[in-house]
């Protein structure tokens, strides 16, 4: 259906940066090969995410890999669902620095996000902390999910398993 799509998901030097039990850490790829001409980064909420990823199977096909970072985000107008997870800009940013061994590229690509978020502050925005903050320090103040499966990922968050 997609034939430009197909080709791209096909070339052996396509990345596509999704965390998961298949996937690589990028360090580890970068060091052990030249540079991917191609990476595929998927935009969207996490829920929409992951449905583009398991709906698409061209997705399956370029080598899977994901960052391994401590870093938080510094979307702070935005509630993440725990610590360190990151927008897609910042994956972009982190994932581009790596490849090309390039720090700067990072700070100059999240330097229009940290603005963003500056003039929003200042302009009343509050800092969002992340759920996993918020559950850990009895912040949260949004009614308990009644599904089970969101209750338990809920669970795992405050006991810091990683989910």
């Amino acid at each position: 259906r997609y034939p430009e799509l197909a080709t791209v998901c096909r070339n052996r030097n396509t990345l596509i940066l999704y965390p998961g039990a298949e996937a690589t850490n990028l360090e580890e790829v970068s060091v052990m090969s030249s540079s991917p001409s191609v990476m595929i980064i998927i935009d969207g909420t996490w829920s929409q995410a992951k449905d583009i990823f398991y709906k698409n199977s061209l997705f399956r096909l370029p080598k899977q890999v994901q960052l391994k970072t401590n870093i938080s985000s510094q979307y702070v107008i935005r509630t993440q669902p725990t610590n360190t997870c990151l927008s897609t800009l910042e994956c972009a940013a982190v994932a581009l620095t790596i490849i090309e061994k390039n720090k700067s590229i990072q700070e100059t690509i999240l330097r229009p996000l940290q603005a963003l978020c500056s003039f929003q502050l200042q302009h009343g925005a509050q800092i969002h902390h992340s759920k996993e903050h918020l559950l850990k320090n009895g912040l949260y103040d949004k009614p308990m999910p009644k599904n089970k499966r969101k209750l338990r990922r809920m669970e795992l968050l405050v006991n810091n398993v990683k989910i």
